[in-house]
This record gives structure tokens, C-alpha cells and sequence, in this order.
């Protein structure tokens, strides 16, 4: 009877404590409010016309945590006055496992990259792959991330008008600055090059890129 007590209560502790990390996280914000008062600039593609609209709604704002949480993890807003930069490329796929790749400075100049794709359809166990990585790059492999990083000085913006595809998400912080882009199943540009070397980056072969 005490075992199984004492099991009973162990388990309850850990529920506890589990229930507590996930409470503190899901109760952080994962972006600035600032956001949806902020106008950005839409580029056209073809899907949508240019368009001179909030950066993020609040709706946006709902969806994009919720998936960010569900691959656990961080938010990078709170850490905006980090003294090196934070990309974050997140993947949301319509029917699909979604997919997010982050690379950080550290603090001796080197670029690290960490990455999670969920499992479910399309996700790392339909392919017997890796669901993370995490591994500093090369120099050539820095080299080919800040030629293509270039895209970063562009001021916010959001576009996510679309029907079926993916939310393809970026997000910068650090330097006391925290900035964001999203473009629905963007065929061309500059984000999309981005996004497409830190993809590259992590080695993983997606069947599929809308």
C-alpha cells in the first residue's frame, strides 16, 4: 500500500511540475502587441496583391503561438536585448507535420543551428529521420546564412491571405530589436531564399515545399 502511495504521489508531483513549465510557457507571449498596430509593407506575389496592412492580428498572433508551442519551442520576443542575433524560420503546413530552424550567434562568433520538425503526416517518423538537430556550422555554411540574411534589414511585414499552402514565418532578435515577416507559400523572393538555405541547412530532405 505505501509503494503504491508513494508512487500515486510521485506522479502527481511530476504532473504538477509538468503542467507548471507548460503553464509558465504557454502564458509568455511569443510576440510583441506592438505588432498589430504596426503597418507593414506586403509585397505582391500570386496569391495577393501589395498591400499596406497590420504586421500581425490578433487572430495570427493566436495561431502562430499555438503552433510555436506544440514544437516547444522558445519565444524570442522577451530575449530582444540578447547582445547576438536570433533568426527563427518556422514552416506552418496545411496537412502536414510543421517544421522550424534557428540559428543563433554564440558568444565566440560562431553560428549555431537548431531545428525541430514535428512528427504526424509528412514529419520525421514517416521518413525514419531525425526529428532535431542541433550543430554549429561551418564556416562556408556561415558564409552562404549571411549572404542570404541579407533580407533581414527589410522593415516588418505579414501577409497571410491564402487558401491552402503553408505560413512561412520569420522572426529576428537581438541588439534590442525584435522584427517579423510572414508570407503565404511565398513561389519567390527573398524570405523564401532565406528560409530555403536554413531548410538546406538542417540536411533533411522535405518531400514537399508549397
Amino acid at each position: 500500500m505505501f509503494r503504491r502511495d508513494t508512487f500515486v504521489l510521485l506522479a502527481l508531483a511530476l504532473f504538477g511540475i509538468v503542467f507548471t513549465i507548460y503553464a509558465v510557457i504557454g502564458s509568455t507571449p511569443f510576440f510583441p502587441k506592438s505588432l498589430q498596430a504596426q503597418l507593414g509593407e506586403c509585397p505582391a506575389s500570386p496569391h495577393y496583391p501589395a498591400e499596406h496592412r497590420p504586421v500581425m492580428e490578433d487572430y495570427e498572433a493566436e495561431w502562430y503561438s499555438s503552433e510555436l508551442l506544440g514544437l516547444q519551442v522558445r519565444p524570442l520576443y522577451p530575449d530582444m536585448d540578447q547582445d547576438h542575433q536570433t533568426v527563427r524560420f518556422s514552416l506552418l503546413r496545411s496537412f502536414h507535420a510543421p517544421v522550424t530552424v534557428t540559428t543563433t550567434q554564440t558568444t565566440d562568433g560562431k553560428i549555431r543551428l537548431s531545428a525541430t520538425w514535428a512528427s504526424g503526416y509528412d514529419g520525421c517518423d514517416a521518413i525514419r529521420g531525425a526529428c532535431s538537430v542541433d550543430r554549429v556550422l561551418t564556416g562556408a555554411e556561415q558564409a552562404r546564412l549571411a549572404t542570404a540574411q541579407a533580407f533581414l534589414r527589410n522593415p516588418s511585414y505579414g501577409c497571410p491571405t491564402g487558401v491552402d499552402g503553408s505560413m512561412w514565418l520569420l522572426e529576428a532578435s537581438g541588439h534590442g530589436e525584435y522584427r517579423f515577416w510572414s508570407e503565404w507559400s511565398p513561389r519567390d523572393g527573398d524570405l523564401r531564399e532565406l528560409a530555403l538555405v536554413m531548410l538546406d541547412l538542417t540536411g533533411w530532405s522535405l518531400k514537399e515545399i508549397y
